[in-house]
């Protein structure tokens, strides 16, 4: 590598030497040929031969002491190293100023000899060879020196000079651009040996750095190939600094371990990041070693990554002895993890106090608590405040070496706040010079499940001797071997009398083989049993008892005993028959109440499915029971009642159920009909009961019953859904006559139900806002304007689109849920109205009105209130429809509220006229304005002369009652002519237009305007 960089460098030198001379040769002579005689030539090639012999001494001087090292920096290029050995060089500064007074001046003389005038052409190009020259190899100082002896020689040799006014300015700019760029030249020059020496200074640093540091330090190009190691890297890898350099890890490494390298250091540049981590190497002799490593990009000027440097420290011996020193904790750690103790060390002289993770893990803390700092202090305020005395004691008399070592049992208080027992054991396990004491340690065992085994133990045997239960163990072989005194108080056997003897000796013979073969069989498969069972005393009295058996195992899972617990519960199987008659019995008739009708009907309902035949549900109800209590008295009611029950049950069949609810009111459970009509005897055979004359004390009395009757399956619902219908049907009966059954229609009821769902959707729809308002226009035939719309209510169904109001206003009809429909329309078209007021439109609207909202108590205040919030609305511009065919119930209510309305400005239809039952009365009384012709008749007068007539008829009436009329249904123009013809000028339908949002109504008015279909009536059917 060496010889490469000299052989270089000379050829660099002589290359640059001849190219130089021929240059100067052919240069000079073609110059001095143009410029001078034969004579003069002579004289200049002297001249030139020594000017040409002073540079090239000065440039060879130079090189030779520019020569590379025996050891070059790898990173630096051939000049970057000539650049390094020339900033060495250390001259005498009087031989740099020597010589660029010596070059300044032959160059002067050079110029001198040229037969040109300096002033004609002053060829100051030649003067700044010497200044760039003397600035190169001398510096600042010998450049400016030499800037000086050029600037003021060209200027003495000019005649006239240059710096006097004579001179022409463009020569003496010239020459001040002469001095200005030697001035520069030399400055910079100054600046650059400065940045070389300061360089020098920190590339010395750095070598020194490098080359005395142990670890290695390398660079590699991009493709991975070293351009420097220090000696520290050729040594761990047994090569040569300059066999290395130029290779990649393929030369040093194996090819694994190249490889990956090799893809790890690419990955590092490509990063851009710095990145320390182990490498693990092995070297081509198959030697293996570990590193640890600091790599990281390295740039260039343009911020590009142009290779890798690299940090390795030798860390394989480390390594070694932490694998030791691993194994050996590990091996050390099992022992004690075997042995499930935690250690602890105590440094008598400094206090210090450390404990293993087991030591913590017993008092609770977490398996990452590293963190937490257990000192000796920290340890004794653990310890139970009753333990701490004894605790200290014993410490304090080994520590004087009274025992042979440390051993307590205490109570420890755990990170979760309760106490841990702890079997603390320790011993002095080093002394001083003195026999002093200076490092203790010790074990610690958790004890608190032996502990509490022994006090389990301990109240077991307090629990077994004063349970109030009756406790037996026995054997495998099925004998007791013990009992407690309980069991000597209910069963009357002393313990002498029961130990080794069988159960057996209990059994009452109340219970056959098979209870015991499936109690033995439950106790086998879950080593457990409770229930409850019969037994004898040993005076032979029965008892019953709640016994429970359990199986206990030893850790192998073989059967020690078995624990048998039992307690007396006689009273309370007495307790609990009473309860149940009480719980499930009316305790006036005996019949089962509520509670066990449910059950029964549930189980009949069970039974029902399975078998497929069905069953009967009856709610009977007496007739005129109330009266019987108010003329009787409540005591004749109940005789009456019970006298009812007896009767009952005497006509019913062994499986039907009759049950009281209350009152007088009954329900018959018939079960396992063979069919539905089966149950009409039966409901003939109860009427005849209830029917027949009761003998009271007080008097006789007859009574009757109501029966309602639903059948399962055919009336397929829950327990509680058929007792409703039976009920249901009960009420029919009454209201037909009484001393009846009513069979439950289940049709009528789906209808029920389905309106009451249907109200529900509406009720939901109109919270979540789907309903919406379209207007149909009205207009006048004879001028064609429009005077006003009405508002069509629309339900935007999720599910089904836009639905008409035939598809749900009729289910409204009644409702409590019609009067807020009522009031969301009205709201909505008056704020509607307001809307296209304040557009300018000036539309009057007709809101439908049902004459249930109409006398509701809250209309007209509502009303008042809707055009109290739009003050810019004239009233005027509402009208009220009431249709003809709703009877107003209340004819003085309904006049006082159209009057009220009527003095707010508002005005009023009557709807569908035609249809309804209204007489001249309504139009007499009513403060109405204007009378429409239900559609019905309109879109048929044109086929049918009786729609005709009534039309005409309409058209009339209003005539004399002076009302405007308006024609609903207007399906055709042909209808408009007709109607026209006949007086009536106002009308709407489809023949006029559809309905429609509110948005689309002015660009109708626009069209219906420009098309002016209205002036075309003329030429219509002639009545």
């Amino acid at each position: 590598m060496v010889a490469s960089v000299r052989n270089r460098y000379i050829r660099l030198v002589v290359i640059a030497y001849g190219v130089l001379a021929m240059l100067w040769i052919l240069l000079s002579d073609s110059l001095l040929s143009l410029l001078a005689d034969a004579d003069t030539m002579r004289l200049l090639s002297t001249y030139k031969g020594g000017v040409f012999v002073l540079i090239t001494t000065v440039m060879l001087y130079f090189s030779l002491r520019a020569v590379p090292a025996a050891e070059p920096s790898p990173a630096a290029g051939l000049l970057e190293n000539w650049a390094e050995r020339v900033g060495h060089v250390r001259i005498a500064p009087w031989l740099g100023y020597l010589f660029a007074v010596l070059l300044a001046l032959a160059v002067l003389g050079l110029r001198q000899q040229l037969p040109i005038s300096v002033y004609q052409r002053p060829m100051l190009i030649m003067f700044m060879f010497p200044i760039i020259l003397s600035a190169l190899l001398g510096g600042m100082g010998p450049g400016l020196l030499a800037t000086a002896l050029t600037v003021a020689g060209v200027d003495w040799l000019a005649r006239p000079h240059f710096h006097s006014s004579a001179a022409e300015p463009f020569t003496t700019l010239q020459w001040g651009f002469l001095a200005l760029c030697g001035a520069a030249i030399s400055l910079f020059s100054g600046l650059l040996r400065q940045l070389a020496r300061r360089n020098e200074t920190h590339r010395n640093l750095l070598e020194a750095v490098v080359a005395g540091t142990p670890d290695a330090i390398f660079v590699k190009d991009r493709q991975g190939r070293y351009l420097m190691v220090n000696a520290a890297a050729a040594r761990m890898v047994g090569r040569t600094v300059s066999a290395i350099i130029g290779e990649d890890d393929r030369a040093l490494f194996d090819a694994a371990s190249a490889a990956e390298l090799m893809t790890l250091d690419d990955a590092i540049m490509r990063d851009g990041k710095l990145h320390t981590h182990e490498e693990f190497l092995r070297l081509q002799d198959g030697s293996e070693l570990v590193f640890q490593v600091s790599k990281g990009p390295v740039f260039d000027a343009d911020g590009q990554v142009v290779g890798l440097f690299g940090i390795s420290r030798d860390i394989s011996h480390n390594k070694q002895a932490e694998q030791t020193l691993l194994r050996r904790e590990q091996q050390l750690a099992r022992v004690l993890e075997g042995s499930d103790q935690g250690y602890w060390d105590w440094n008598i002289q400094t206090d210090d106090f450390q404990v293993s993770q087991r030591w913590k893990e017993m008092l609770g803390y977490p398996p990452d608590s590293g963190d937490i700092t257990i000192t000796r202090q920290v340890w004794l305020g653990l310890i139970h405040p009753e333990d701490y005395p004894q605790v200290e004691a014993a410490l304090q008399r080994h520590l004087a070496g009274q025992t042979p070592a440390y051993e307590m049992e205490m109570r420890c208080r755990s990170q979760a706040g309760g106490w841990r027992w702890i079997l603390s054991r320790g011993r002095v396990v080093e002394y001083d010079g003195q026999g002093r004491p200076l490092m203790m340690s010790g074990t610690h065992t958790d004890i608190t499940e032996h502990k509490i085994y022994a006090l389990a133990q301990k109240e077991a045997a307090i629990v077994f001797d004063s349970s109030y239960e009756g406790i037996m163990v026995v054997s495998p072989s099925g004998l007791m071997t013990k009992v407690n005194a309980a069991f000597t108080r209910i069963t009357g056997y002393s313990e002498e009398e029961a130990i080794g003897r069988s159960p057996a000796i209990l059994s009452s013979g109340q219970h056959g083989p098979a209870f015991y073969q499936e109690l033995w069989s439950m106790v086998r498969q879950h080593d457990f049993w409770r229930g409850e069972i019969w037994n004898r005393r040993k005076s032979g009295d029965l008892y019953a008892e709640l016994l429970s058996i359990s199986v206990v195992r030893d850790q192998f899972g073989q059967i020690q005993h078995y624990i048998g617990i039992f307690s007396d519960i006689t009273q309370l199987k007495a307790h609990e028959a009473e309860l149940n008659r009480i719980a499930n019995f009316d305790p006036l008739t005996g019949v089962p109440n509520r509670r066990l009708l449910s059950d029964r009907l549930e189980q009949a309902l069970i039974r029902s499915r399975r078998s497929g035949k069905p069953c009967a549900v009856c709610f009977l109800d007496l007739d005129g029971f109330k009266a019987v209590n108010d003329l009787h008295g409540h005591e004749a009611g109940d005789q009456l009642l019970i006298a009812v029950t007896e009767r009952l049950k005497s006509v019913l069949r062994a499986d039907d159920t009759l049950a009281r609810l209350g009152g007088d009111e009954f329900v018959l459970l018939l079960c396992g009909l063979e069919g539905n009509d089966e149950c009409i005897p039966v409901l003939d055979r109860v009427l005849s009961a209830v029917r027949q004359e009761v003998s009271l004390a007080a008097a006789s009395i007859s009574t009757s019953a109501s029966v309602g009757v639903t059948l399962y399956p055919l009336d397929d619902a829950d327990a509680d859904t058929l007792l409703r219908h039976a009920d249901q049907a009960m009420y029919q009966a009454k209201t037909s006559g009484k001393n009846r059954y009513q069979l439950f229609d289940p049709e009528s009821d789906r209808k029920a139900q389905l309106h009451r769902r249907t109200l529900e959707s509406l009720e939901l729809a109109l919270q979540q806002q789907q309903f919406l308002l379209y207007y149909q226009p009205k207009v006048d035939l004879g001028s064609g304007r429009i005077i006003g719309v009405e508002a069509l209510i629309r339900w935007q169904h999720p599910e089904r689109g836009l639905l008409a109001p035939a598809a749900f206003l009729p289910t409204l009809q009644g409702s409590e849920l019609e009067t807020a429909f009522g009031r969301w329309v009205l709201d909505e078209g008056v704020a509607q109205a307001a809307r296209w007021q304040a557009q300018g439109l000036g539309m009057a609207i007709s809101i439908n009105v049902s004459a249930n909202y109409l006398l509701h108590a809250d209309f007209y205040p509502h009303l008042q209130q809707a055009l109290q919030r739009y003050p810019q609305l004239p009233p005027a511009r509402l009208e009220l429809e009431v249709l003809e065919s709703a009877a107003l119930a209340d004819m003085d209510q309904a006049l006082a509220v159209l009057q009220q309305c009527r003095a707010l400005g508002v005005h009023f239809a009557l709807d569908d006229f035609g249809t309804g039952y209204s007489s001249l009365t309504y139009l007499r009384k009513l403060p109405l304005d204007t009378l429409k012709i239900d559609q019905s008749f309109v879109s048929g007068m044109l086929e049918d002369v009786d729609d005709l007539g009534i039309v005409a008829s309409v058209i009339q009436l209003a005539d004399v009652f002076q009302r405007q009329v308006i024609a609903e249904g207007v399906e055709t123009m042909a209808h408009g002519a007709v109607l026209l013809q006949m007086g009536c000028r106002l009308v709407q339908g489809y023949g006029i237009a559809r309905p429609m949002p509110a948005a689309e109504l002015e660009g109708w008015c626009r069209q219906w305007q420009l098309q002016g279909l209205w002036r075309q009536l003329g030429d219509g059917p002639v009545i």
